[in-house]
């Protein structure tokens, strides 16, 4: 669901006291000498806890009721478990993280056994130990010794299975975990919140405390762990770098704790420490929950005078290099403790019978060698393993099996045995029954037959799940008020505060390699860290450094810097494709114009490297002190002719930061190959199948919650620090994400970080319920007013879309002499600009000619296309005149423009278009087939079907070795269609339904026989859906690209485009959702009688009434995408009032579409009601009046 976060967030406050009160009843037990207390020591939790009463009740009560301690520790380890799972930010994680660790260890091994089977914690951990943090690396190692402790029996068949002992095997033996010398160390100073770079789904926190593992059994004393590795005891080693302990400023609903005393007094009570500032620090369970509070003010202050309050300096690179080789030497040794301890004995020659499925799938996938003709007896056997045996998802990784059936499906080596296309139909027959090469094809297949395929897709999806370690970039802040909700929804909204009153100096200067532009002498100049790079172009270009001289003179400052071309200012401001004059260097590293100037003075100024070099994978998102302080230099030149790498309008891609170059160990190297065959073969399998499987099956449900998770954090999106790897996946494998989440995708990526912002604000409108105004999270949109006339409404749309269609700036329309503008006369616009563009008269498609039902103004006597299948363009023949195409083309080009400005805007068209046109948006048209004709016409589609199969028994006949001359030609010659001959059907060469559009020179005088249909075929089908309508779609596209490029629009299939473009299918509305997502208000509740009506009236209408009450109340007939719920402002339903003498079954309801409200009498029955609402929504059309 799109608010997975914000609701893991909600259940992990629920389970918050819950927390609280488990992990102080562990603390109490430490304190009463159980056999605990070997692991507070080496968890490093002595200290602070003295004060612990030895007989408290809470103790007490789980002594006396053990029953109730294990029905809660079964219910609390589910929520945490998901909530941890469900890529939530890194505060919830740490407490859930903390507790699981704690219940997995003090829960005995009947309970664990029980508490853990519905969960895959064995792979869990396997990703964990594949993570590129050491902290998930740290936690994964200790929760497998624990678990290995309590259950042996079980988790070392799993752990062999699952990857676990691979992946241990491989820490103890890596290269890359031997550490160097360690460097002397460093204190840094807080910082106020983080950014933590989360490698894993299911293992993105920081890990409980770092124990050591090396005793057979934490359950022993603390004597029985002595023996240490030359880099000293990792508790030790905590002790040196505690983190020092909070002052006394502590939140309002927080109680006071015994361990934020502070034992050491040499400090001061007021130093903080950023939880970054010690890489081992942060591992101290003591210090887990706590790292967002220590900053506990409700706005970020303005800067001091050596810099900015609450943006403390990141920990020194000595510290965390020293502190990492550290951590790094303390892993490889244990990790080889744990090898020797359970695996020491591991069979040298493989014959472990945990090992005999990958065995299995091992020779099967030998056997499918493409030198060698095998059959299909080894895709039988990988069915039978896939779809009935529990092959997990290490066993398919590691068994070769992913490569080589990409390979198998996908070679085309003239040195393979078998071609492609045997080798396809075979994986078809024996994964989804279909028939073998050289049999008869058949229609439909049984139900039963995808479930292998659903099984193989699941396994997949399982593996990409385990292998991806895409980061997630998540900000956390304090909360304002302290509490659970307030975190949630304004997450990151300090930090937005912060970026709207702060400014970037930057010092503008000419670049050194050229000298005929003007060089700036205004000094430093204050910019917007959210302003885009082409901002600062624009600036200087309107002031005339845009401008390039013919001579190298340098005496070009003839004190008119400051004077503005008020022509090239309007056109900055109304088009959305200027041509770019110059470019922007920082050091050498030429900028995109769509990056915003924080993102390019963060990432390649001299300061950005050194922190990066310094914080590595976490950092603070509003960057360290020194960006704020310093002047920043910023080089110009002008762009040259024939240079266009770095062009990029307006309404274009977005820019992202570029990833700096990393080191890649061998074993990411593998990793990566690993993850880059499982993708490939993803998309295979969705290719082949996305017809026999349900979309849904494909979605990744964890890449899902990541993308969510991003997509919905404010910060990420102002700053336009998306993810690389997102953006990426969104269009090479949609498959991946739902509906939804590719939207949200879309919006961010193709348009300005304000229309991203206004989009989410939409969808999230939560996010902007704060307290103070000046909190809030306010998109600068510009917005442009248009008037126009009823009664020539598609000229003027096209005045309008040829004006301000390319411009940035919201169009907003308003009708002569209508007093209404704002948001529902403008859905209405787009609307009836619609239907205009469907009226006979244009000649634009296909379909029957029909009139409206309630037709108004002009519309009545005009008569409109209908097409059931959908809107398809009418094909131009050879013989076509020129002023009629180049008529349609100027329409098809108005029509692009329409509705990507409609797309860009936020609004819903009413064109009711077909899949193939969808089709030809996304550049897929040379995919269209005959199957596509049945979108356009399906009576002509049925009768290319019948004759397509004619062609197909010719070819078997002629295939067919035993016949004759004689016998060949007398049974072509039976053929028929229905009993008729093809000869006998009276074709000829010229398109179906069109006469006047020849196939081929002379076609209306060639006739279509059994020797010349397969050609006939094939020019129906490419002139009907090709060549007869290109022209139209090279006008359309160009309208459209003109606006924001369609190479955006690969986030979605063709199918989906309806969604985006005309908004919610049409669907009975139920009294339930209507109550859910409806809003009664000013004299209403729930509980109204005419609100009750209302809901029960409008479950019953029809799609037409609908239709007409939708457009009545909001302005355009369709509701976007998601019905009620994603209507915004929500449906609110009002009481009309009257004077008293006044009776209300006289009056008609009315409405404000600007927000969406229903102004409803109180009608005596509701009977009334339902009449005069008809009423009101058939009379009540075009025209914006005060209500």
């Amino acid at each position: 669901p799109p608010h997975l976060a914000e609701l893991c967030l909600f259940l992990s406050c629920l389970v918050l006291k819950f927390l609280q009160y488990f992990t102080e009843y562990v603390l109490v037990k430490c304190q009463c000498g159980d056999a605990f207390f070997s692991l507070v020591d080496k968890f490093c939790l002595t200290g602070g806890y003295s004060e612990c009463k030895k007989d408290d009740a809470r103790a007490q009560l789980m002594k006396e009721d053990p029953e109730l301690a294990k029905s809660f520790i079964k219910t609390l380890f589910g929520v945490l478990y998901e909530v941890y799972s469900s890529s939530a930010g890194p505060a919830v994680r740490h407490k859930c993280l903390r507790a699981i660790l704690r219940i997995i260890y003090f829960a005995d091994a009947e309970l664990l056994k029980d508490v853990l089977k519905n969960h895959a914690v064995s792979s869990h951990i396997a990703s964990m130990l594949s993570s590129q943090d050491l902290k998930i690396v740290v936690g994964a190692l200790q929760m497998a010794e624990i678990l290995m402790q309590k259950l042996p029996g079980i988790f070392s068949v799993y752990f062999r299975r699952e990857g676990v002992m691979h992946q241990v095997k491989h820490l103890a033996e890596s290269e890359s975990l031997l550490t160097s010398p360690p460097k002397a160390c460093t204190n840094g100073s807080g910082s106020l919140g983080s950014t933590t770079s989360v490698s894993s789904g299911t293992a993105t926190a920081a890990t409980n405390a770092t124990a050591d593992l090396g005793s057979p059994s934490l359950q022993h004393s603390r004597d029985d762990s002595l023996d240490l590795s030359p880099q000293g005891r990792l508790s030790d080693v905590l002790k040196r770098k505690r983190l020092p302990k909070r002052g006394p400023r502590r939140p309002k609903y927080s109680p006071p704790r015994d361990d934020d005393k502070v034992d050491n007094q040499a400090k001061s009570p007021t130093t903080t420490q950023s939880p970054k500032s010690s890489f081992l620090a942060s591992l101290n369970p003591k210090t887990w929950g706590r790292l967002s509070a220590q900053s506990n003010s409700n706005n970020i202050e303005p800067a001091r005078t050596a810099g900015v309050s609450g943006l403390a300096r990141a920990a020194s690179k000595d510290t965390l290099s020293n502190n990492r080789e550290k951590i790094k030497g303390w892993i490889k040794e244990q990790a080889h403790k744990f090898v020797e301890r359970y695996f020491s004995s591991e069979n040298m020659d493989g014959s472990n019978p945990a090992l005999n499925v990958l065995q299995r799938l091992c020779a099967a996938t030998e056997q499918l060698n493409l030198q060698v003709d095998g059959g299909a007896e080894c895709l039988v056997e990988i069915r039978s393993i896939v779809s009935e045996s529990d092959v997990s998802s290490f066993e398919i990784q590691h068994s070769g099996f992913v490569k080589q059936l990409l390979l198998y499906l996908t070679s085309k080596s003239e040195k393979d045995a078998v071609s492609r296309e045997i080798r396809l139909k075979r994986f078809l027959h024996v994964f989804f029954s279909s028939p073998l090469p050289g049999e008869e094809p058949i229609g439909r297949v049984e139900p039963m037959g995808n479930a292998p395929l659903l099984a193989l897709v699941h396994k997949m999806n399982n593996c990409l799940s385990q292998m991806e370690q895409f980061p997630v970039k998540v900000h956390d802040f304090p909360s304002g008020n302290g509490t659970g909700g307030s975190f949630s929804l304004n997450r990151g909204s300090q930090a937005l505060k912060f970026f709207n009153t702060h400014q970037l100096k930057c010092q503008l200067q000419r670049h050194p390699d050229c000298a005929n532009v003007k060089q700036w002498k205004g000094g430093p100049v204050k910019i917007d860290p959210l302003a885009l790079v082409q901002a600062i172009e624009r600036y200087l270009v309107v002031r005339g450094y845009g401008r390039v001289r013919e001579d190298d003179e340098d005496s070009d400052d003839d004190g008119s810097d400051e004077e503005i071309d008020e022509s090239l200012a309007a056109q900055f401001l109304n088009s959305g494709n200027v041509r770019h004059r110059l470019q922007f260097y920082i050091g050498e590293h030429l900028l995109p114009y769509n990056m915003t100037v924080y993102q390019a003075v963060r990432q390649f100024s001299i300061q950005a490297e050194d922190e990066r070099e310094s914080t590595d994978d976490e950092s603070n998102p509003l960057g360290r002190a020194g960006i704020w302080t310093k002047t920043h230099t910023i080089w110009y030149k002008p762009v040259r002719e024939d240079e266009e790498s770095n062009k990029d309008c307006v309404g274009g891609k977005r820019g992202r930061a570029q990833t700096a170059p990393t080191k890649t160990s061998p074993r990411n190297a593998k990793k990566h190959d690993e993850l880059w065959h499982g993708k490939i073969m993803y998309q295979v399998v969705n290719a082949m199948c996305k017809e026999i499987i349900p979309t849904s099956e494909f979605i990744n449900s964890k890449l899902t919650a990541k993308a969510n998770r991003q997509l919905q954090d404010p910060l990420v999106i102002m700053t336009g620090n998306i993810p690389t790897w997102l953006t990426e996946l969104g269009k090479t494998c949609p498959f991946f994400f739902p509906f939804d989440t590719r939207q949200m995708l879309f919006y961010v990526t193709a348009f300005d970080r304000d229309r991203a912002m206004q989009r989410l604000l939409d969808t999230n409108p939560e996010i902007n319920q704060s307290d103070s105004q000046d909190s809030r999270v306010a998109p600068r949109l510009d917005r442009k007013k248009r008037t126009v006339n009823r009664e020539e409404l598609l000229k003027q749309a096209e005045s309008v879309m040829q004006d301000l269609g390319s411009s940035r700036a919201m169009l907003e329309i308003q009708y002569e002499n209508e007093v209404g503008t704002g948001l529902g006369p403008t859905l209405e616009f787009y609307a009836l600009v619609s239907q205009e563009l469907q009226r006979a008269d244009l000649g634009l498609w296909r379909g029957e000619e029909v009139t409206l039902s309630n037709p108004k103004g002009s519309q009545e006597g005009t008569k409109y296309i209908q097409n059931l299948q959908g809107l398809f363009a009418l094909p131009f023949g050879r013989t076509a005149k020129p002023a009629h195409i180049a008529k349609v083309k100027m329409k098809f080009r108005f029509l692009g423009k329409l509705m990507a400005k409609a797309i860009m805007d936020f609004r819903l068209v009413d064109l009711p278009l077909g899949l193939p046109f969808y089709k030809w948006m996304l550049r897929q048209e040379t995919s269209l087939t005959s199957h596509d004709l049945f979108d356009i016409d399906p009576v002509v589609a049925r009768s290319v079907y019948h004759l397509e199969d004619i062609v197909r028994q010719k070819k078997r006949l002629e295939q067919d070795k035993s016949q004759t001359k004689e016998s060949l030609q007398y049974a072509l010659e039976a053929l028929t269609m229905n009993g008729c001959s093809v000869e006998d059907l009276g074709l000829d060469f010229t398109l179906p339904g069109f006469p006047n559009i020849e196939l081929k020179k002379g076609g209306k005088d060639i006739p279509v026989t059994i020797h010349n249909l397969e050609e006939y075929l094939r020019l129906v089908i490419f002139w009907a859906l090709n060549e007869g309508v290109s022209r139209q779609f090279d006008s359309f596209r160009d309208g459209f690209e003109s606006v924001f490029p369609l190479s955006h629009l690969q986030y979605f299939y063709p199918e989906e485009l309806d969604q985006l473009l005309c908004g919610s299918k049409a669907d009975t509305w139920d009294a339930k959702t209507l109550m859910e997502c409806c809003r009664p208000d000013h004299g209403y509740t729930h509980d109204s009688r005419a609100v009750k009506f209302l809901f029960e009236i409008l479950s019953g209408f029809d799609n037409e009434q609908q239709r007409l009450f939708l457009q009545f109340v909001t302005g355009s007939p369709r509701l976007p995408v998601g019905g009620f719920r994603s209507l915004n402002p929500p449906l609110t339903i009002v009481r009309k009032t009257f004077e008293s003498t006044e009776n209300p079954d006289d009056f008609l309801p009315s409405v404000m579409t600007c927000v969406n409200y229903l102004k409803l009498p109180d009608y005596s029955s509701i009977e009334i009601m339902r009449d005069k609402l008809l009423i009101a929504a058939r009379e009540g059309q075009q025209s914006f009046h005060l209500s």
